[in-house]
């Protein structure tokens, strides 16, 4: 990356360049939405930071509930406990072994905290999802974007009700459910695909305090909230296609893989 950020620097007009996409990915409007110049680092330039900590805790969480929900959706039952925290530690410890951990930070104890998330997870909200998709993929055209867009839905139950997981060090304030872009994406793919609106959208989030804690973030979307979203992702898209890229500085700087050719840009 030190060659890429001594390029960067030397010519600013670099950031005039786009690139050709099939696709707007809900991953990559986020990213956009959180830093254009964090989007432009890994898309433009294609340029892959290593994982945090953080990062690859919540991924590693996530696949391990990929597992259990795709098989209750054959059996009707989750995987014990016991087997859950096998699973994870087999997930972490093939993942931690490419991440780039923070000076100070033990891999064992983000590893502790995530047997504690799970089992704090497979107490409280596990035994009451019973899943009838989980991962689903969808690729659908929008009225406010030229290229289709995108992602997979985490899980839908049989209420149809469309749940994401997110692991997090402090809590989430009790409206996030409603305002999550994330969110209305998957409402907007859930209606596209099944001709239907959702019962509802949720928020399963896994706080690291000392002791685990599960938020359930309920939330609703109406047309008014999906035409709000085509409009946001058409301004993205334009945005993009503009070569309209700038640091946005914030919380998340300190762990943006990025940090370093952010400073240097």
């Amino acid at each position: 990356m030190a060659e890429a950020v001594s390029e960067i620097s030397s010519d600013r007009q670099v950031g005039t360049a786009t690139t050709i996409m099939p696709h707007l990915s809900v991953s990559q409007l986020k990213m956009y939405l959180r830093c254009p110049l964090q989007y432009f680092f890994r898309y433009v330039c294609g340029l892959k930071s290593p994982p945090t900590g953080d990062l690859t805790l919540g991924r590693t969480i996530h696949q391990t509930l990929n597992d259990n929900y795709k098989q209750k959706m054959k059996t009707g039952h989750d995987i014990i406990i016991d087997h859950i925290s096998e699973l994870f530690s087999e997930y972490w410890d093939r993942e931690a072994r490419e991440t780039e951990f923070a000076k100070g930070e033990k891999p064992g104890q983000f590893k502790d905290d995530g047997v504690g998330l799970l089992k704090a997870y497979f107490d409280q909200i596990a035994p009451g999802v019973q899943p009838i998709e989980v991962e689903r993929e969808f690729l659908i055209e929008t009225p406010g974007t030229r290229l289709p867009l995108k992602g997979y839905i985490d899980l839908i139950d049989d209420q149809a009700c469309i749940i994401d997981h997110k692991t997090t060090k402090r809590s989430f304030p009790e409206n996030t459910a409603e305002k999550d872009v994330q969110l209305t994406a998957y409402s907007l793919a859930f209606r596209t695909l099944y001709g239907e609106e959702e019962s509802g959208v949720r928020l399963d989030v896994m706080v690291r305090n000392k002791q685990p804690k599960i938020q359930q973030l309920y939330g609703t979307r109406t047309q008014a909230d999906i035409d709000r979203f085509s409009r946001l992702a058409g301004q993205v898209e334009n945005a993009i296609n503009s070569g309209v890229y700038y640091p946005n500085e914030g919380y998340m700087c300190g762990i943006c893989g990025y940090q370093g050719m952010c400073e240097k840009w």
